[in-house]
């Protein structure tokens, strides 16, 4: 019809939307030397939904069933599939960073003094965190990056700073500056 539009128009010109600003962040990112430190995870959504952190994956991401993440966590004291990439960061004085959270669940990038166990007693039981970090436990409403958020652009002073995810405390990067 003339001059209406419908849902599906809607959802269509909202999802290319979205799709253009996250191409254009990108590119934004890469032509002003901002360096972005991917969070991934590849949570099943049938099988994760713990204390509040539901999983919001869709395919090609969705994957890891519950059951599996606890056995590889249990083994390695570590789910590959839940990183930081890259797990180490070069940057130049006065040069931005941020994270983009690429997965399906809620985490966090904390900066932290030193790495530690974060906000759930079993993730850090088996992953051989059972200390938290200091940092972990004092965490605000704004330092948890849902699926597809992105945090604030951060510059840090020369020297090496360690962030972690305070949910999954093997999740890691060291952020160096010269």
């Amino acid at each position: 019809m003339k001059g209406r539009w419908s849902v599906r128009s809607i959802v269509t010109a909202g999802c290319i939307s979205v799709g253009l600003a996250v191409a254009l962040a990108g590119t934004v990112a890469v032509a002003s030397g901002l360096r972005m430190v991917h969070i991934n995870d590849q949570c099943d959504p049938a099988s994760f939904a713990l204390g509040g952190f539901a999983c919001v994956n869709t395919p090609p991401h969705a994957g890891v069933q519950l059951a599996d993440f606890i056995r590889e966590l249990t083994q390695t004291q570590k789910v590959g599939a839940w990183n930081f990439a890259p797990r180490q960061v070069g940057l130049r004085n006065d040069q931005a960073f941020l994270a983009h959270n690429r997965g399906g669940e809620v985490h966090t990038f904390t900066e932290v003094d030193e790495f530690g166990g974060g906000i759930v007693p079993d993730l850090n039981t088996l992953s051989g965190n059972p200390v938290p970090a200091p940092e972990c436990l004092a965490l605000g409403s704004g330092d948890f990056i849902p699926p597809g958020g992105l945090t604030a652009p951060d510059v840090e002073v020369p020297g090496v700073h360690h962030y972690q995810c305070c949910i999954h405390p093997w999740m890691r990067t060291d952020v160096t500056v010269r």
